[in-house]
């Protein structure tokens, strides 16, 4: 077995030395006892030096005590008188030493196996992986975390007071091991965030001496270490660097933020053509009473109201994901969804009042697309149910309009689909986020029927 990282050489020898020295003084106890006629009191001094080798030398600790054993046998045989009974108890007490010494060992090297397995197990971790013991003093330092910061194992073992701190911020100050060590609310408040998920505490934190100075995004994780009676017998920190991982996210975010801007300049743009576009189609209906030119400008006037629509889905499609789903009551959602149309006389009923199903907020405005498809459609009813099925929850929407045709179904929720303006491509996406199908099932000329599947956790019925 390969020595632990901190032992040193001195340590060595001092270790060496106290050996020798327990078992030179505990035998002299015995010898000037035995000179005296006393037999049971010193011997119980040599479990001192038989513990001692067994726990620092385990694979030595047999042979020793039994050396000690031998030692002390030989001594009490010469010193006492050649008695049976006196005999066997020598012999006896010298079987219990090595006994002794034989479990010690034993003990010590499970100890120490378990311990080189939870070192190796830090030491291969692939994230920078490091452990204080109670007092604060680094017991293990990966190589994940030597590569990260530069600072070799050997110079760090061992060390207290913050050493660990060093190389992230260049002075001893408390870290998050030291939070999950004692929670302390002035290291706490050294962070922006601190979660909490189990024993475990995770933050996100830059460390500016990394990268040669540069500095890095890290992602802290820490976490006690127990002992068998639950009490923190120290720490352990893992850190990630997520520099890329940020970078990304920011450039990620002013791309869309550009995005938005230029989609947003786009569309005022578009908006103020429609605008003088439909005055222009006003003034030509109003001074034109050729029929055939009339129908020409109501033509005009429809694919004005195309690009409208398209006008709208695209700030919608902005918007979608930008917010994190929550529980929607999808009876609500209807109604809300039926509110901001003109639906032209078109009756929409739900029988969903119990049901809220897990999406993106956006919700009304997938639902608020299907009314209108049906609406286009010539529906003059729409009928919104569920149903619960083995696989989850079926929302079932069904109008009385003219249906889908068959060889059209296929390309109902495509984006390039020629049935501009009723947003089916733009409901799908949003259904999607949260794992929500769609697909038609109607049969042509008896009207459409939109079915939505929710996966099983994303329903509640209250």
């Amino acid at each position: 077995m390969r020595s632990h990282p901190f032992f040193t050489e001195p340590v060595e020898q001092r270790r060496i030395i106290i050996i020798l020295a327990a078992i030179t003084i505990t035998l002299a106890a015995n010898i000037i006892g035995l000179l005296q006629g006393i037999t049971y009191v010193f011997p119980h001094l040599l479990y001192l030096p038989i513990l001692l080798a067994g726990y620092w030398y385990p694979r030595h600790g047999t042979a020793i005590a039994l050396l000690i054993a031998a030692l002390y046998a030989g001594a009490a045989l010469l010193l006492t008188p050649p008695e049976l009974i006196t005999t066997i108890s020598i012999l006896a007490r010298a079987a219990v030493f090595i006994a002794i010494g034989l479990v010690v060992s034993f003990l010590t090297i499970r100890l120490r196996q378990s311990e080189e397995q939870l070192h190796d197990l830090i030491e291969f971790l692939p994230d920078a992986t490091f452990a204080i013991d109670r007092e604060g003093r680094v017991i293990a330092w990966n190589r994940a975390i030597e590569k990260l910061t530069g600072v070799p194992k050997m110079k760090i073992i061992g060390k207290g007071e913050s050493a660990y701190a060093v190389p992230f911020y260049g002075e001893k100050r408390p870290i998050l091991i030291d939070y999950a060590l004692r929670r302390d609310p002035a290291i706490e408040a050294l962070y922006e965030g601190v979660s909490r998920n189990g024993d475990a505490f995770e933050a996100e934190v830059i460390a500016p001496m990394l990268h040669d100075g540069r500095g890095a995004h890290l992602r802290c994780v820490a976490t006690p270490l127990y002992d068998s009676g639950r009490e923190i017998a120290g720490a352990v920190e893992s850190i990630r660097d997520i520099t890329g991982e940020v970078m990304a996210r920011s450039a990620l975010r002013n791309t869309n933020r550009q995005l938005k801007t230029i989609s947003g300049i786009i569309r005022h743009g578009l908006s103020k053509r429609l605008e003088e576009l439909y005055r222009h189609l006003t003034i030509g209906s109003m001074q034109i009473s050729d029929p055939a030119s009339l129908s020409v400008l109501r033509k005009i006037e429809g694919s004005a109201d195309g690009i409208r629509r398209q006008i709208a889905i695209s700030r919608d499609f902005r918007e979608i994901g930008a917010i994190p789903p929550v529980w929607i009551p999808v009876q609500e959602a209807v109604h809300e969804a039926a509110a901001r149309l003109d639906t032209k006389g078109m009756v929409v009923h739900a029988w969903t009042e119990r049901l809220s199903i897990f999406s993106d907020p956006h919700l009304r405005t997938a639902i608020s697309h299907l009314i209108e498809n049906a609406r286009a459609a010539g529906a003059t009813a729409l009928l919104v149910t569920y149903q619960i099925r083995e696989d989850g929850c079926a929302i079932i929407l069904e109008d009385n309009g003219t249906g889908i045709a068959d060889d059209e179904k296929e390309r109902l929720f495509a984006e390039n689909i020629e049935r501009s303006g009723h947003g089916l491509f733009l409901a799908r996406e949003i259904l999607g986020i949260t794992g929500i199908g769609i697909h038609e099932e109607g049969e042509s000329g008896r009207g459409a029927r939109f079915v939505l599947t929710v996966p099983p956790e994303g329903y509640r019925i209250m």
